[in-house]
């Protein structure tokens, strides 16, 4: 039904008829409706897809256009068709490739639709059209215009970006260099008609600024095929130079297809049949057994044996395929070059830098689409790249892109486009351009410094000196390169980026060089974070304190603020908008100058108030928060009056701060009524050696990068091999760590370099560097035998300095302020020694008050306390009484178990093995818990082993002595019923008493005896396995936790098992109120809910 619709509505448009078109009667009525129906587009695009089938705009719109363009009914609504039909592709898809295959389908048969537009949109009358059109728009002056005029006017802008827009394909052309495509075309046919001087028109005029983003999409498409600088260096007829590469080219192309040529011929004329092949052995190569590997080929093959050959190439995953290269330069015809040559001559003489600034204040004050930002970086790498390759460099022409401003903004965007491509990973590849787009852009800052140091003016060298010593002295600036190369992934950047970044870092580090040198004593910023304590909050104060006087009111000092309106009054010297010295960022600094503002109004100085209102307005012109450029006094009062009632933080509006947001965090957070350790960044100074600089470069991820660009060598240019050889060379040899080169694709990298032909021409640098490295290997290899399995391993610093001066032998420089093991020793018995003294200060002050280190400060103290496990928390500190302590927490740390595996075999010989462990532990637990833990590790294989060993006594009882003799020899025997439950409450009691220790000696002969007493049933090791529960289910109970469910007795040694299935010891356990299993899903006997603490106690 749709597509019946469709073709009644293009019938009705009219006619060709000759050369001339003819139009319908019902002509304006089917445009309407096509438009109407483009508006009922769904996701699919079938309309679209269908009218581009159609024809269109090939035998429709383009001929109603310019037949019918003084009706001008018709021509709008034509025009807004065709902007409609040539709308990018990418943007009907909401900017994302379809991953779908039906969707891809659609998505390319749109393009191709568009792409069949564009030669017919190249015709010569169509643009005289648009631009006569453009020039009576134009023409009028702004306040005579109407509406519709400036909604013309934009639409006229927009489809000669849609025009420029549409994708290019040089392989479905197929053209060589120095051929006009068919975007070359429609540019020629834009220079017939008058539109670039429009454009430059449009670009340089102050009254039509809003145009202004339209403009610089139109120039970024007109010359995204170029290269600046081979544009810039374009003459009326060709140089000796280009002459002489051309015929280079030309013969090294023929001589490789007549050697290819000629190896085909001797194959086919030597050789015989494929079935009389050669069989030959290969020396020093074995095969599956321990012969030498045999081969069948013919006798003139002479290419190495490639064991690859018949290997399948393992698959990679789509996220983690290398990010293709999207730049398409080439080189237009020789019309087409002069032309845009004289095209950029004029913007950069007249037009350059007011667009520009009218741009970059649309950019700061977010008038513009998102993204938008890429076409101005575009502008800045294209326009001072052309300005420095045309003859003569002229910097007053970019002036306006040359400013510590713009590096600050190029970082910013830079660091935003690094964020967003690990965040937002679907549209990863397109953050990746606009990030390469920035970079250029940062590249050609640098270039243009460089470029300046050579001018011959004294003032420009100075400037740029200015501009360096500032790119230098910020490590946000100096940095930027080396965290690219840290953060680069070949599955997220294109190679193109890797190459441009290289360059970047190259030049960077070479005007870094030259700064360095020029400067003994290079003092830089520095930025380390630091720990910042957060003090206990103070009570708040009344109010009836704080304000003494209340402020006045605002209508009170209105007619004050009136007449300093009326004035201009200028700041003093004490009262600044921001402080470019200070380490606040600018949006903190802005709130800063609200409060100063609010502050200056309330103690009635109405004349510093509206000085520095004003002043704020040019710093932070960015959203109108003080105000638009043009605002009038009346708005001015409004304004300060909505700033007045506005509420700031009261350490922002200049009076004295209060502990009430610190008490409500108190409040939500109970930590923090103690100290408590918080990271801020700190800038500091430090004077920097362009050594230190570069030794930060010796990192496996930069060596990685470019020996990933070292490998298409052959591809590269001079410079770019350049540039990577020179990191290279200054890690190596500056450096001193050829061992960070040692790897194996980088050896084959160099075997490629060495096999080459060109290898001592062309790449000679490649040549000899690879010498080098093959040289020091072959001097490591001889101390390090080791240094073959290297190979296969990316090295860092340390790792490469280890190969060469030996394993073990490179001390880390992170350890200077570490702690050894006889300090951490210290730091454990002092904290034993003095945790519970309760005079002196807490135990921190302590134990800093006798430690050998006095350097160590409070924080550094505490952090090692918390890894050790000695505290848990800052809150243990507390200058409190001795009952107040922590509860351990139930599970055990990787630290505590090592210790407890340590001690335990130093104490077990001793007479009280489980009092001595835990007097010892970093964390002091209950004796149960220790036992289970014990016993859990399997350190002992009976708990009866952790009992005290009891001397002999000279006096006592009959049954005392015997039960002691008994236990010392192992035969001991057990007691019936529950007569024993006496010794065994006793015994636990005894083991339970922690302040209790035994320090009279233990013959050895009993100690031995103890050790191997066999493994016997007892109804007192059943008891004090009961006991243990009872005691374990009371502090739970105690603590709160378990007060409304039965507690489980689970049986888990064998002491444990034989008690519970005595008849016996049951009957005595539900005498005691134990509950038995109640159902068959039961398993095991429980301690009830109704068991209270003091039942249980």
């Amino acid at each position: 039904f749709m597509k019946a619709e469709l073709t009644a509505a293009v019938t009705s448009l009219g006619y060709t008829e000759g050369n001339k078109y003819f139009k319908d009667q019902y002509c304006l009525e089917a445009l309407k409706d096509l438009i109407r129906y483009l508006r009922r587009d769904d996701d699919t695009i079938g309309i679209r897809r269908e009218l581009g089938q159609m024809k269109l705009v090939q035998t429709n719109l383009i001929p109603i256009l310019c037949e019918y363009h003084s009706d001008e009914a018709l021509f709008d609504v034509a025009l807004r068709l065709l902007v409609n039909l040539t709308n990018p592709t990418l943007l009907l898809f909401n900017e994302e490739m379809p991953t779908d295959k039906v969707e891809r389908n659609y998505y390319l048969q749109h393009v191709g639709h568009l792409q069949s537009y564009k030669p017919v949109l190249a015709s010569d009358k169509f643009w005289v059209v648009l631009t006569d059109k453009l020039k009576l728009l134009l023409v009028k002056e702004p306040e005579d215009r109407m509406e519709d005029d400036k909604l013309l006017t934009e639409r006229i802008l927009i489809l000669i970006r849609n025009i420029l827009d549409i994708p290019i394909t040089p392989e479905d052309e197929k053209r060589t260099d120095d051929d006009a495509s068919v975007h070359d075309q429609v540019l020629w046919s834009m220079h017939l008609s008058g539109m670039e001087d429009v454009i430059i028109y449009l670009a340089s005029n102050e009254n039509e600024r809003h145009f202004c983003m339209h403009v610089m999409e139109i120039i970024s498409l007109m010359l995204r095929e170029q290269n600046p600088a081979s544009l810039a260096q374009t003459a009326a007829q060709r140089s000796v130079a280009e002459k002489q590469k051309d015929t280079e080219e030309l013969v090294a192309m023929v001589q490789k297809e007549s050697s290819e040529r000629e190896a085909r011929y001797k194959k086919m004329t030597a050789s015989r049949s494929s079935i009389f092949r050669g069989t030959f052995c290969v020396k020093d190569v074995k095969s599956i057994t321990d012969k030498d590997l045999i081969v069948h080929r013919t006798l003139t093959d002479g290419k190495p044996i490639d064991f690859h050959q018949n290997k399948t190439g393992k698959r990679k995953a789509k996220n983690r395929m290398p990010l293709p290269s999207c730049n398409v330069t080439r080189k237009s015809t020789l019309s087409i070059r002069l032309m845009l040559k004289e095209f950029c001559l004029q913007m950069l003489n007249g037009a350059y830098n007011s667009l520009m600034h009218i741009v970059k204040d649309c950019l700061v004050r977010l008038k513009t689409q998102d993204h938008d930002e890429t076409y101005y970086l575009w502008a800045v790498k294209f326009f001072m790249e052309f300005n420095r390759n045309c003859g003569k460099f002229r910097v007053e022409l970019v002036s306006e892109t040359m400013s510590i401003g713009l590096f600050h903004y190029i970082q910013n965007q830079v660091q935003t486009y690094s964020e967003s491509i690990t965040v937002d990973k679907k549209k990863a590849a397109l953050w990746s351009r606009r990030l390469n787009v920035a970079l250029c852009a940062y590249q050609e800052l640098l270039m243009t410094l460089n470029a300046m140091d050579k001018y011959g003016s004294e003032s420009i060298r100075n400037s740029s000196r200015v501009l360096k010593s500032n790119v230098f002295y910020v490590p946000e600036y100096r940095e930027m390169c080396l965290v690219l190369l840290l953060n680069y992934k070949e599955n997220q950047h294109s190679l193109t980026y890797l190459k441009d970044l290289v360059e970047t870092n190259h030049i960077f580090l070479k005007l870094f060089e030259q700064f360095a040198k020029g400067n003994r004593h290079l003092v830089v910023q520095n930025k380390s974070k630091v720990p910042q304590k957060r003090k206990k909050s103070k009570p708040k104060k009344k109010k009836s304190e704080e304000e003494e006087t209340p402020p006045p009111i605002f209508d009170e000092i209105a007619v004050e603020i009136s007449s300093a309106l009326q004035e201009k009054p200028s700041l003093t010297d004490d009262v600044v908008p921001f402080d470019a010295a200070s380490d606040l960022p600018m949006d903190d600094q802005r709130v800063i100058a609200m409060g100063k503002i609010v502050k200056l109004l309330k103690e009635s100085k109405s004349h510093l108030a509206v000085a520095l209102l004003r002043a704020c307005r040019e710093v932070w012109p960015e959203g109108e928060v003080f105000g638009a450029p043009e605002v009038g006094p009346e708005d001015e009062l409004l304004l300060l009056r909505e700033l007045y009632h506005t509420e700031l933080p009261i350490d922002v509006a200049g009076e004295e701060p209060n502990a009430e947001s610190e008490e409500e965090d108190a409040d939500n957070k109970e930590t923090e009524e103690e100290e408590e350790e918080m990271s801020t960044v700190r800038r500091s100074e430090k004077e920097l050696q362009f050594e230190e600089f570069i030794r930060r470069f010796a990192h496996k991820n930069v060596v990685k990068s470019y020996c990933h660009l070292l490998r298409s060598y052959s591809t590269n240019t001079t410079l770019t091999n350049h540039c990577v050889i020179k990191i290279l060379h200054r890690i190596a040899f500056d450096c001193k760590m050829p061992a960070m080169i040692f790897q194996l694709s980088i050896f084959k990298t160099f075997q490629k370099i060495m096999d080459d032909p060109r290898a001592k021409t062309e790449t000679t640098e490649l040549y000899k560097f690879a010498i080098y490295i093959m040289r020091k290997f072959a001097e490591t290899a001889q101390v390090n035998p080791k240094i073959f399995v290297e190979l296969l391993f990316w090295k860092t610093a340390r790792e490469a300095a280890e190969i060469e001066v030996g394993y073990g032998n490179v001390q880390d420089p992170c350890t200077r302020f570490g702690w050894s093991e006889e300090e951490e020793d210290e730091l454990q018995r002092l904290h034993q020694e003095f945790r519970d003294v309760q005079e002196g200060g807490d135990v921190v002050d302590r134990i800093m008050a006798n430690l050998i280190n006095q350097t160590r400060s409070r924080r550094v103290i505490i952090k090692k306390m918390k890894e050790m496990g000695l505290i848990m928390d800052a809150k243990s500190l507390a200058k409190t009484k001795r009952s107040s302590k922590i509860r351990p927490s139930k599970e055990w740390t990787e630290h505590e178990v090592e210790e407890l595996r340590r001690i335990f075999p130093e104490v077990r010989e001793s007479s009280d093995p489980l009092g001595m462990l835990i007097d010892r532990l970093p964390v002091r637990r209950a004796k149960n818990r220790v036992r289970e833990k014990i016993l859990e590790l399997g350190l002992v294989e009976d708990v009866k082993e952790l009992r005290k060993k009891r001397p002999g006594k000279s006096a006592g009882s009959k049954e005392s002595n015997r039960d002691e003799s008994d236990s010392e020899d192992g035969r001991a025997e057990p007691r019936e019923g529950p007569a024993g439950l006496g010794d065994s409450e006793s015994d636990e009691s005894e083991e339970s008493d922690e302040g209790e220790s035994d320090n009279e000696p233990v013959s050895k002969t009993k100690e031995l005896k103890t050790q191997h007493r066999p493994k016997q049933y007892g109804r007192k090791e059943g008891l004090a396995w009961l006991v243990e529960c009872l005691s374990e289910t009371l502090e739970d109970r105690e603590d709160g936790e378990g007060d409304e469910e039965a507690i489980p007795i689970v049986p888990l040694t064998d002491i444990s098992n034989d008690a519970m299935e005595d008849h016996t010891f049951l009957k005595f356990i539900a005498k005691l109120g134990l509950a038995p299993p109640a159902s068959e899903q039961e398993q095991f006997w429980r301690i009830p809910s109704t068991l209270t603490s003091a039942d249980l106690r």
